[in-house]
């Protein structure tokens, strides 16, 4: 039975991703320790939630979503996780489960899931188990751009880790707060709960958090134009993250270190860290990474006047990110069309593209990115000579960055508009 079931999950795998449908089957069941020729009923929770997440990074929830409703149809999944005798593997599968709602975008079934182990965890009285159940819901409301339930959750996480006294669980909390904070704008407190997740993690001696917490201290610096410890911050997580698997932070590392040189100007070392974002994107199959590699890569493209490298960069990644659903990435492709139509003095589509950037980060909640694309198409719209509209598009990333206390940018925007 067990090898029928194997040939099934193959066949499923290989009707989605054609030739290396199976080899992905064959990667993810070495990855959960179970045997890729004779996959058993006890290893598909898991593994349901491997395929599952790399169905979402190729192709969205719904290629997930198509992924998982496949496998429910082989073994009946919540049956499996009662019949396991052992408590702890049987919370772990509906852990599993969980998660593969998460990446299937089944949000009522998450909650469902992670609120049943929330409540076995209270009922033990198990403060770590709490916590680390707290974080799951809130992550599911991060994966809607909840920001505010999110943090509510994120902080009675905290809360449950300080009673327990662990380090490591106060460090995960406190960096997810920080990243909550930061989508949201508040410099200040991202600050206060990621300096403080480092400080727990180096108690926990734990390289993933550290290399997290870095990163998101270095993108707030890059934010707010400190390059230089933007710079250092980014170095130091990929120096803890050297040694780990965690080829997606790395990744993001490599990323968001290319992104900073080209607020320094510096192309060719912008292109080599994009470069080593796009390997380790591949190395883990990352196709989000890769994409955002891509398109941030044409930037520099552009300024060293490769405009049809920049374009068939841009066109790639925007296929990628369509497919994944990525939003934040969606509204930085359109910001980096909207640079390119400028600099070709295309207006109309420069409009187009910078418009279409400003409607997703305002879907998204993302008062940063949605204040700095109001700067460039200010900028690009005083540069065509249109002085009217760019006042008003200067006026809009000017009130944000008075929202935001960056009195840097807002300094610089005045200025902007003085100049009209």
């Amino acid at each position: 039975m067990s090898k029928e079931l194997t040939k099934q999950i193959i066949a499923i795998m290989e009707r989605e991703m054609s030739d290396i449908g199976g080899f992905i089957v064959k990667k993810q069941c070495m990855l959960i320790g179970s045997d890729p020729n004779d996959i058993e009923p006890a290893d598909l929770p898991k593994l349901a939630s491997q395929l599952s997440e790399v169905m979402r990074t190729f192709g969205g929830y719904e290629k997930a979503r198509i992924i998982y409703s496949e496998i429910k149809k082989l073994e009946n999944l919540d049956k499996v996780a009662e019949g396991e005798k052992s408590e702890e593997k049987r919370n772990k599968m509906l852990e599993d489960l969980g998660m593969t709602c998460i990446f299937a975008a089944e949000w009522d079934k998450a909650f469902d899931y992670f609120n049943k182990l929330l409540g076995a965890a209270r009922a033990a009285n198990d403060n770590i188990q709490i916590s680390r159940y707290l974080q799951k819901l809130g992550f599911i409301h991060q994966e809607r751009s909840e920001f505010d339930q999110a943090l509510n959750y994120y902080e009675n996480a905290l809360e449950a880790a300080e009673d327990a006294k662990d380090m490591r669980s106060i460090g995960e909390s406190c960096n997810l707060i920080g990243g909550i904070y930061w989508n949201k704008g508040n410099y200040q407190k991202a600050t206060q709960h990621l300096e403080k997740a480092i400080e727990y993690a180096l108690k926990a001696e734990d390289m993933k958090i550290l290399g997290s917490a870095h990163i998101g201290l270095g993108n707030i610096h890059s934010d707010i134009h400190e390059t230089k410890e933007a710079i250092t911050h980014y170095q130091n997580a990929l120096k803890y993250l050297k040694d780990t698997n965690e080829v997606y932070e790395i990744s993001r590392a490599y990323n968001n270190l290319g992104d900073t040189y080209l607020q320094l100007g510096e192309w060719q070392k912008a292109l080599e860290q994009f470069e080593k974002c796009k390997e380790y994107g591949e190395k883990g199959g990352w196709l989000n990474m890769m994409a955002w590699a891509e398109f941030n890569s044409s930037e520099a493209l552009i300024h060293l006047g490769k405009m049809d490298l920049a374009k068939s960069n841009l066109d790639r990644s925007l296929d990628m990110l369509k497919k994944i659903g990525d939003r934040v990435g969606l509204g930085g492709i359109y910001q980096n069309y909207g640079r390119l139509y400028a600099v070709q003095k295309d207006w109309l589509k420069m409009s187009e593209y910078y418009r279409k950037a400003v409607e997703i980060f305002m879907e998204i909640n993302h008062p940063i990115s949605l204040a700095m694309t109001y700067e460039e198409f200010g900028i690009a719209l005083k540069n065509k000579g249109d002085c009217e509209e760019a006042k008003v598009e200067l006026r809009r990333a000017a009130n944000l960055y008075l929202y935001l206390e960056l009195e840097t940018q807002l300094k610089r925007i005045l200025k902007e508009i003085e100049g009209c």
